[in-house]
């Protein structure tokens, strides 16, 4: 799986990242840059979203680039990603960022059951 399908598939599936997402945009422009996915949580709160495919030392540097060109206080910044370097998620919570490791097979799991209750 690509980071395209991944993308593809936290919108149809947000639940995997946590319950109560409501997708509101893919692609979204701030001031030039591109953050891929943005969602609204249950308790209203915009959850801004950077999808990789692995990330290591280089890779988190976009979220502090949204976070800085989001003026909204109370947005929320994660990345997901198949696989996070053990020393990026210290420096994650240390500027208190999320992350969610996502695992191939629970996409699939979702998108073949889906096809199956669909047939049925």
């Amino acid at each position: 799986m690509n980071e395209a399908e991944l993308t593809h598939g936290l919108i149809n599936y947000s639940d995997l990242i946590e319950p109560g997402l409501t997708f509101k945009a893919r692609e979204v422009n701030l001031d030039g840059k591109r953050c891929d996915l943005l969602f609204v949580d249950k308790d209203g709160k915009d959850l801004y979203v950077e999808v990789k495919k692995h990330v290591d030392v280089n890779g988190g540097g976009q979220l502090m680039l949204y976070h800085g060109l989001v003026s909204n206080g109370s947005a929320r910044f994660m990345l997901v990603a198949f696989s996070i370097m053990d020393k990026f998620i210290h420096g994650v919570h240390k500027v208190g960022f999320e992350y969610v490791e996502m695992k191939e097979e629970d996409i699939y799991y979702r998108f073949f059951s889906s096809k199956i209750k669909e047939g049925a």
